[in-house]
C-alpha cells in the first residue's frame, strides 16, 4: 500500500473518532500524514480523555496493511480524497468523505447521474412509478443512484436493472451492511452491474444518524435529484434541499392532495421544484441541456426549501443566551446528534436535555431519529 493510501485509510478508521473530529484535524494539520506524525500535546487538544486512550494504539501500519488486504480479497476497495477516482463534485461536499469504499465501480461522471429517493413505505403507485422512470431513464443513458433501502430506493434499482443500465447503492451502514435484509440478491445483483458504495468500512452496522449523512453524498453524487413519493417529513426532503443547496436539479412526482405520501412532493412542487409528468421532463434538463457535473452555472441563489413558511410553525424567540446558542448549533439540513450538540456547547446533559425539550415543545426542532436533531424553523 503506498504511503498516501495508508495515511487516508489509518486516517478514516481512528476508532472512537468521527467526521467532526476528523474536520478538525484537517483545518488545523492539511494531511493525515501531519496527524500521523504530530507530537502527544498535539494530539491531545482535539480528542476527549476516552479518545486519547484508543489513539496510540491506531498507528499500526502492519494492521492497516492487513485490513486492506482482506478488503481487496473480498471485492472491496477504497478512494480517498486525492485519488484520481474522487469526483470533483465530492470535494465540494460539506463534510467531504475522507475515504469511499465501494464493491464493482463508480458512476462514471462524464455520463448523467440522477439520484432517486422516496419513501420507505411506498405505496403500489410509487413503487411502479420509480421502477418504470428508472427502467426508462436508463435508456437515456442516464445513470441511477439511490440508497438500498425498501420501498422507493429499491424499486428505483430494479428498474436500472430490468433495463440494463448502471445502477449504485449508497449505503447508510457499512460496505458489507445490508438494510434490509430482504435486499441480499438485489446488492449481489447491483454489485455485479454498477456498485456499492459507502464512506463505512466492513462490520458497522447501519445506525441512527448514518443516514441523514448519507445523503449528502446520494445528492453529490447526481446530477438531480428525482423525489417520487415522500411524506412531509420525509428523509427524502432533507436530500432534495442538500441537493438544491449543491446546485442540482430538483425533480418530483406529483400526487393526490390527500395521500400521505404526495405531500413532500407536492410540497417541493410548490416551491420551485421540477414537476414530472413523464420521464422525458427529466431527459431533456440532465441530458439534452448537458446540466453534467457540479453546480449548475449561474444558478441564482434560491432560499432553503425549509425557510418556507409550511416549517415555520410559530415564531421564535429565544429567551437567554443559552437559548441562542442551541439553536445556532442546530441547522435546517444536516443532522446534529445529543452528543455533538453536548460537545460544542459546554452545558451539562441536564441543561441541553431542557433546552431541547423546551424546543421539542415549541415545534422549533424535530428528531429524525432518536437523539437526531433538525430545525424546523
Amino acid at each position: 500500500m503506498k504511503d498516501n493510501d495508508f495515511y487516508w485509510y489509518w486516517f478514516a478508521n481512528i476508532p472512537g473518532i468521527g467526521l467532526k473530529t476528523r474536520k478538525k484535524f484537517l483545518e488545523y494539520f492539511r494531511h493525515p500524514k501531519y496527524v500521523y506524525e504530530a507530537s502527544d500535546s498535539e494530539i491531545k487538544v482535539f480528542l476527549t480523555k476516552k479518545q486519547w486512550e484508543r489513539f496510540p494504539f491506531s498507528k499500526n501500519r502492519e494492521k492497516s496493511e492487513k485490513e486492506v488486504q482482506r478488503l481487496q480479497e473480498e471485492g472491496i476497495f477504497f478512494i480517498h480524497r486525492e485519488s484520481p477516482e474522487y469526483a470533483e463534485r465530492l470535494k465540494q461536499l460539506y463534510m467531504p468523505p475522507d475515504l469511499l469504499y465501494y464493491k464493482g465501480r463508480f458512476p462514471d461522471f462524464s455520463k448523467p447521474v440522477l439520484a432517486m429517493v422516496g419513501a420507505r413505505k411506498a405505496t403500489i403507485y410509487g413503487r411502479n412509478m420509480a421502477r418504470e422512470f428508472a427502467s426508462e431513464l436508463t435508456g437515456y443513458g442516464i445513470q441511477i443512484i439511490s440508497g438500498m433501502a425498501a420501498g422507493v430506493d429499491t424499486s428505483s434499482h430494479l428498474g436500472a436493472l430490468d433495463a440494463g443500465g448502471y445502477t449504485a447503492g449508497i449505503l447508510g451502514g457499512g460496505i458489507d451492511s445490508i438494510y434490509p435484509r430482504e435486499n441480499f440478491n438485489l446488492y449481489q445483483k447491483v454489485c455485479k452491474t454498477g456498485g456499492i458504495i459507502s464512506e463505512y468500512n466492513v462490520g458497522i452496522p447501519s445506525q441512527k444518524g448514518m443516514f441523514p449523512m448519507r445523503n449528502r453524498i446520494i445528492s453529490g453524487m447526481a446530477d438531480g435529484v428525482f423525489v417520487v413519493e415522500a411524506g412531509e417529513r420525509s428523509g427524502s426532503l432533507i436530500t432534495a434541499d442538500q441537493g438544491l443547496e449543491q446546485g442540482k436539479d430538483i425533480f418530483a412526482l406529483p400526487g393526490r392532495i390527500t395521500d400521505r405520501y404526495s405531500q413532500g412532493c407536492n410540497y417541493l412542487i410548490s416551491q420551485g421544484a421540477i414537476l414530472v409528468r413523464s420521464p422525458e421532463d427529466i431527459a431533456e434538463i440532465i441530458v439534452k441541456e448537458e446540466k453534467i457535473g457540479n453546480a449548475r452555472p449561474n444558478m441564482e441563489k434560491k432560499e432553503s426549501l425549509y425557510k418556507s413558511e409550511n416549517f415555520k410553525l410559530q415564531k421564535f424567540f429565544c429567551e437567554n443566551k443559552n437559548e441562542e446558542k442551541i439553536f445556532n448549533l442546530i441547522d435546517k439540513v444536516r443532522p446534529v446528534t445529543f452528543e455533538n450538540l453536548l460537545e460544542n456547547s459546554d452545558f451539562s446533559a441536564f441543561e441541553l436535555q431542557h433546552i431541547l425539550m423546551k424546543f421539542e415543545l415549541k415545534n422549533i426542532i424535530y428528531q429524525i431519529e432518536q437523539n437526531v436533531y433538525l430545525r424546523k424553523i
